[in-house]
């Protein structure tokens, strides 16, 4: 049996180790102000034989080849960068994140414009920031946001070698710029009490997402959780109606056979009524089917357009703001996703117990469901001692007058 050969050089950035052949390459990059280099080992996954040599020599030359065509110009606009950071974030996060980051990288590019990686200096990064609040009048979040993933630009720029220190980590927000700009949230308008959420309901019963609608305020479910409900999850024999798909926007439309969390995966029972509903949701969809022909979209989703193309992710959100806009008597800045928040007050007035209103909903953790459930009872607190009030200091009447 031959001896397994020693671990070794056997050709020019070719290494020999534990029978297999490496590629030997020296990284560089500036730390401190002082250039250094680390080495590495890249697998070729060919055994050390002499006929693999070759193959790994080349292997090697093809790498170097690319490596020359991408070699990171110390001259490098930020612009330019920043796109190449984003190509390789393509890699590592979903399209969901990918989105919002290409969103703060247009921010921070459209505002340094073709300035260089190396002259961004630690006054530039805090007038940019400024400029946010002052010229864009973002939230503090949405800041904090896009200073994050600034520093993570840089943070790689440094690696590179192409500066030797990271200027947005010498930074801080404004503090005095971020109290000015931030909103004033009421906590009273974003969601429907009871009686306000029956009162949408009554005023909708025509429009073509009112199921859509009822659903949310029902069973308190996420907008994707809504868009990705497909008719295999709605068992009308068992009566039951399971939440395992999604539909997010990113860079584009996705449709995952996933929740957003484990908590998220739940099954709700369906009364006669709703069973009715869905029943009548199908019949109108064959009905479309027909009407529309070979023009018609076949999907397993349940809410769609007439033609059976699927909704794109904004469209409930925007039709729900159109219609809020007609009711001057309900809360003007109730947003799409407070028909979630509303389900959870409904179920407080209703009396449940906040352990079954999270499962109920689908909340990652309590603390969600005890911050909603402790608005609506602060909300009903204050409704009860303003009527108790009036009865003991009655006011004038002016209706003579």
């Amino acid at each position: 049996m031959a001896r397994p050969k020693k671990n070794g050089k056997r050709a020019t950035g070719i290494q020999g180790k534990n029978g297999y052949l490496y590629i030997i390459t020296h990284q560089y990059f500036v730390k401190d102000g002082v250039k250094k280099s680390e080495k590495k080992w890249i697998s070729t996954g060919l055994k050390d034989t002499p006929d693999n040599i070759k193959k790994a020599s080349e292997m090697r030359q093809n790498l170097l080849s690319k490596r020359a065509t991408i070699a990171v110009d110390r001259n490098v606009s930020l612009k330019e960068y920043s796109d190449c950071f984003l190509e390789k974030k393509k890699r590592e996060v979903s399209d969901t994140t990918l989105s919002s980051y290409f969103y703060r990288v247009n921010r921070i590019t459209k505002y340094f414009g073709d300035t260089k990686i190396k002259d961004v200096n630690v006054l530039m990064v805090e007038n940019f920031l400024d400029n946010m609040f002052e010229t864009d009048h973002a939230q503090p979040r949405t800041v904090k946001d896009t200073k994050v993933l600034f520093g993570s630009i840089m943070d790689q720029a440094v690696k590179d070698g192409i500066i030797p220190c990271n200027p947005v980590k010498e930074v801080e927000i404004n503090k005095n710029l971020a109290v000015k700009y931030t909103k004033e949230q009421s906590t009273d308008d974003k969601f429907f009490s009871y009686e306000e959420a029956q009162l949408f309901l009554n005023n909708i019963k025509d429009h073509e997402l009112y199921e859509l609608f009822y659903v949310a305020l029902f069973f308190g479910m996420r907008r994707e959780e809504m868009l990705g409900l497909r008719w295999s999850a709605i068992d009308f024999k068992a009566k039951t109606m399971n939440i395992n798909h999604t539909v997010t926007r990113g860079t584009k439309v996705n449709r995952v056979n996933a929740t957003k969390t484990a908590s998220s995966a739940r099954e709700y029972p369906l009364t006669d009524e709703q069973v009715e509903m869905f029943k009548r949701l199908k019949e109108k969809e064959n009905k479309n089917r027909i009407l529309c022909g070979n023009g018609y979209h076949e999907s397993d989703y349940i809410f769609k357009h007439v033609d059976g193309s699927l909704f794109y992710p904004d469209y409930p959100t925007k039709l729900f703001g159109k219609l809020i806009k007609k009711m001057p008597e309900l809360p003007q800045n109730i947003t799409f996703h407070g028909l979630r928040s509303s389900c959870v007050s409904i179920l407080v007035h209703q009396g449940m117990d906040v352990k079954s209103i999270q499962k109920w909903v689908g909340h990652k953790d309590i603390d969600t469901t005890l911050r909603i459930y402790a608005k609506v009872k602060d909300k009903e607190a204050k409704r009860e001692i303003s009527q108790a009030m009036t009865g003991i200091i009655p006011l004038k009447d002016y209706s003579n007058q």
